[in-house]
């Protein structure tokens, strides 16, 4: 009502409004103007989507064209009133512009003889989107959450709701100390100057762990200036370092052998004990030994995961077995490993849904075995090894597709070799369906090429004598015999290998098999050593 037409500084017109507007760079903006005539400032109109992914440019005019009322002196114009009764009414977590816009429309015409009205620029980047209200948590309850859950998502998930909180130091700080931990941990693992380097570099000056990292990386470096003092020494004559030089590359080559072999737990120790007689000018390097002592603890951490989660999902403990493969997922990235996890969240829908779940794994018998008790010890032996024996048909009974443990190691380089079971000699099954019941006739003790009674060396083993096996199309067997009746078990097999899974047996041989015999030989091992045991068996009508 003031302004003055001559003077611009005493008003600002409509288009400036609208222009400075449209070079605003955000997502949503949303204009509420409470004036006379503030409706011709709504040039477009556009049904709205409900959805804040899309950019917006809204406007909230208190009018037409017509003169909007300022209510009663000392209070709230009735749109202002309208809004502000909305917003802090509201009870919603979300609050979309379209419902508060109807909500004072409705308000104002009870008001005040005036007509709210509401569209979007033109020419603008709107996309027909919602600018969204958030309705405000209480920051003490957000933290007595984010405490009790004390993982790193929750804390950075406090910072992003509250990045001006109280409490954003000690989130940061939580953050801080879980992840030390984690990497302190690794660090003592790998035992090497790489390792606590790193961690000195992340966490100088407030780390919880820096007097130790320092003490051990000076230990470290003691005594590797101390052993490459001794082995530049030695190295002074080049009949000297050439043993040096002889003696690392045989470490290396075990290494590298054992680490084609998957045997990372013993690949790792091979390592550093080359690292041990490295001298400079050695290849490889220092750096690309450590880095293989670092991957193949990486690799042991990983598929410590996967026999947890496989355990698990054995027991039908899904849950459990979702939470150990997502902990190897952050390891490294498996689509098999996401192909179980999908598997385990169907049978979890499944059991919720009250529907028949189609995992085929069976879980291991883990009971300690009592010493006093062979014939149970025995009965476990037997049943172990005759599971296996369904496993010389793979294609005649259905199975479903779990990945070898070969298969989750990180290093693409490595490639499946076929394990040598036995010096015996054997040859590979004929196609007969292994489906039914078996008895069994005899179990042998094989050493040196010879076969032996093996009732003779242990008697307990005749409660084994006339046991049936009965093997399922579903890959389950099952052992009955006058002791006892034992628990299912799951099998897999490809060609003349088969394998079991369960502590102590490694993969076994198939000698012989047609429609009315079955022969097997299995290797086991215990505290007592490694040895082999063959079965012949009796297919029964």
């Amino acid at each position: 009502m003031n302004a003055r037409p001559s003077d611009e500084s005493s008003y600002i017109s409509n288009a400036n409004i609208v222009k400075r507007l449209n070079v605003l760079d955000t997502r949503h903006t949303l204009l509420i103007v409470d004036s006379c005539f503030s409706g011709s400032l709504v040039v477009k109109k556009r049904t709205a989507i409900p959805d804040e992914r899309f950019k917006s440019r809204r406007i909230l005019a208190s009018g037409r064209y017509e003169t909007a009322s300022d209510g009663e002196k000392g209070k709230n114009s009735p749109f202002a009133a309208g809004l502000l009764t909305m917003l802090r009414k509201n009870t919603s977590p979300k609050l979309d512009t379209t419902s508060l816009i109807k909500y004072v429309k409705d308000y104002v015409h009870g008001k005040a003889n005036q007509h709210p009205v509401e569209g979007r620029l033109q020419n603008s980047a709107d996309e027909g989107g919602e600018f969204v209200f958030y309705l405000k948590r209480d920051e003490e309850a957000v933290w007595k959450e984010v405490t009790h859950a004390h993982s790193v998502v929750a804390y950075r998930n406090y910072i992003a709701g509250f990045p001006d909180g109280k409490y954003v130091e000690a989130a940061n700080r939580k953050i801080n100390e879980l992840e030390e931990d984690k990497i302190w941990q690794q660090a003592t693992i790998n035992d090497n100057e790489l390792s606590y380097e790193g961690y000195l570099q992340r966490f100088t000056p407030l780390g919880k762990y820096l007097a130790q990292a320092s003490e051990r990386l000076e230990a470290l470096k003691k005594v590797r200036q101390a052993r490459q003092e001794a082995q530049e020494k030695a190295a002074a004559r080049d009949e000297e370092r050439q043993q040096w030089q002889q003696q690392f590359e045989a470490h290396i080559k075990q290494a590298e052998q054992l680490y084609k072999e998957r045997e990372l737990i013993a690949a790792r120790e091979a390592y550093r004990e080359a690292l041990r007689s490295h001298l400079p000018g050695f290849v490889p390097t220092q750096a690309y030994i450590e880095e293989q002592i670092n991957f193949c603890q990486h690799n042991i951490t990983f598929l410590g995961h996967y026999e947890n989660g496989k355990a698990a999902m054995q027991e039908g403990n899904f849950r459990l077995a979702i939470e150990y493969y997502q902990e190897a997922l952050k390891i490294k990235h498996n689509q098999k490993i996401e192909q179980l996890i999908q598997h385990c969240q169907q049978q979890m829908q499944q059991q919720r849904t009250g529907g028949k779940s189609s995992n085929s794994f069976v879980p291991p018998n883990h009971a300690p075995v009592k010493k006093k008790n062979n014939v149970v010890k025995w009965i476990a032996v037997g049943m172990a090894a005759l599971v296996i024996l369904a496993l010389a048909i793979n294609h005649l009974i259905p199975q479903e597709n779990y990945p070898t443990d070969e298969q989750y190691i990180a290093d693409p380089n490595w490639e499946d070799a076929a394990s040598e079971n036995d010096e015996s000699t054997h040859t590979a099954p004929e196609t007969y369906s292994i489906l039914g019941s078996w008895q069994l006739l005899s179990v042998e003790w094989m050493e040196g090429g010879n076969a032996y009674d093996a009732t003779s060396v242990d008697p307990t083993l005749a409660a084994l004598i006339n046991g049936v096996y009965h093997f399922y199309d579903n890959g389950v067997v099952t052992f009955t015999s006058v002791y006892q009746t034992t628990n299912n078990m799951y099998y897999s097999a490809g060609g003349s290998n088969i394998h079991i899974q369960a502590p102590g047996y490694g993969p076994g041989i198939i000698n012989h098999i047609n429609d009315s015999q079955l022969v097997v030989t299995l290797p086991f091992s215990n505290g007592y050593g490694q040895y082999y045991l063959r079965f012949s068996m009796e297919r029964m009508e």
